[in-house]
């Protein structure tokens, strides 16, 4: 489940299937992120849990930067290859490769 804000409210939504959750008021959610500079690392603070997203060298479709942080993700059945997600460390624009 990734986090989206729609309106004034925040909700979170799978983005496999489709699937949104509303916020629930009565549980507090926090989503920080920020870059680690001792080794160029991104981490990621979800609930007290910590995430780790490397950088990599990949070149940006929309601006051309040719650095940005890597997620692995299995998004379709488990017999196939996973989805690299990444993120442009510069303009922060977010693609896919499949293999």
């Amino acid at each position: 489940m990734r986090p989206k804000k729609v309106g004034n409210r925040l909700i979170y939504y799978c983005p496999s299937c489709g699937y949104e959750m509303k916020e629930n008021p009565g549980r507090s959610t926090a989503v920080t992120t920020r870059v680690a500079s001792d080794n160029d690392d991104v981490v990621i603070v979800e609930g007290g849990k910590k995430m780790s997203a490397p950088v990599v060298e990949a070149k940006c479709p929309k601006c051309g930067n040719d650095r940005a942080y890597l997620q692995i993700v299995q998004t379709r059945a488990a017999d196939e290859p996973p989805t690299r997600i990444y993120t442009c460390t510069k303009c922060g624009y977010t693609w896919r490769e499949y293999s």
